[in-house]
């Protein structure tokens, strides 16, 4: 495995991507093309969670996929989260698409992950990224290739859905409007999806992954939900690996299956191959 650390530019604002390049495999007759994740981790929108890059990296490295962790713009007190973060998205993927002379990527099997807010980053793009109109709107047609599938792990969809919790906090997220649904902005192009969410998330309420998700069927685009029974917000891998020190609530046996059951749904929509 490789590890890079590459300054890309959007709109001129350079921002960071960390990629975990897989190794060819010596002993292959071939060599074997890849498929990618671009992971954009949670945190509410403020920072950027640790617990949600490396540690999910590996697990998807083990299943045969290169990696990438994107540091997505964040709400300050000089910038809004949107449109920078889809550009920085789409900037991402046309990068990975750059990378073919470099590395065995297969450009036709990119998979965007967002957790909690990170999730609210993936959800609009793959709606307006696929939406012929918006997409020409916030200029993402400059930007070449394109995502396969997302995963969404108790995402943010809707930002008058529980978080944030009051308008001056949305406000500061973003004040353009088309950003605050992302479930409106689905479209019949939309990407299949997998999501995932706890029944008892204290800080995003499960309602947020079932707008998104009665999206996704009212535009018959295939998508794979669970809805686990219990577990706190953040849980991430939800075993001692992302646990938290001493705190036992980050800790969820239905939950940690997530993983598993994400890897089968890539496998069944042939994104990892099962030859």
């Amino acid at each position: 495995m490789q590890i890079e650390t590459q300054e890309l530019k959007s709109n001129e604002q350079p921002f960071l991507v960390t990629a975990y390049w897989l190794d060819p495999i010596a002993d292959f007759e071939a060599p074997v093309k890849q498929p990618v994740m671009i992971i954009c981790p949670g945190g509410g929108f403020t920072f950027h969670s640790e617990r949600e890059t490396t540690p999910i990296a590996l697990k998807f490295l083990a299943e045969g996929m290169h990696v990438l962790v994107l540091p997505y713009q964040l709400r300050d007190a000089t910038h809004e989260v949107y449109p920078m973060a889809l550009n920085q998205v789409a900037r991402t993927i046309e990068w990975v698409t750059e990378q073919t002379g470099r590395h065995s990527i297969d450009t036709d099997r990119i998979v965007l992950t967002g957790f909690s807010a990170g999730g609210h980053v993936v959800a609009n793009y793959n709606g307006i990224a696929t939406n012929p109109l918006l997409v020409k709107q916030y200029h993402l047609d400059q930007y070449a290739g394109q995502h396969a599938a997302i995963i969404l792990a108790y995402p943010v969809i809707d930002l008058d859905a529980g978080f944030p919790t009051t308008s001056a906090e949305k406000n500061l997220i973003t004040q353009d409007s088309q950003f605050w649904h992302a479930q409106t902005n689905v479209t019949d192009n939309a990407k299949p999806a997998f999501v995932w969410q706890t029944a008892t998330d204290e800080l995003v309420p499960a309602e947020n992954s079932l707008r998104y998700v009665l999206a996704l069927q009212k535009h018959h685009i295939p998508v794979e939900y669970h809805l686990f029974g219990s577990g706190i917000h953040g849980l991430s891998l939800a075993t001692h690996v992302t646990q938290k020190p001493g705190k036992t609530k980050y800790l969820n046996k239905g939950a940690s299956q997530w993983i598993s059951l994400a890897t089968n749904w890539l496998t069944q929509i042939q994104v990892i191959h099962n030859n």
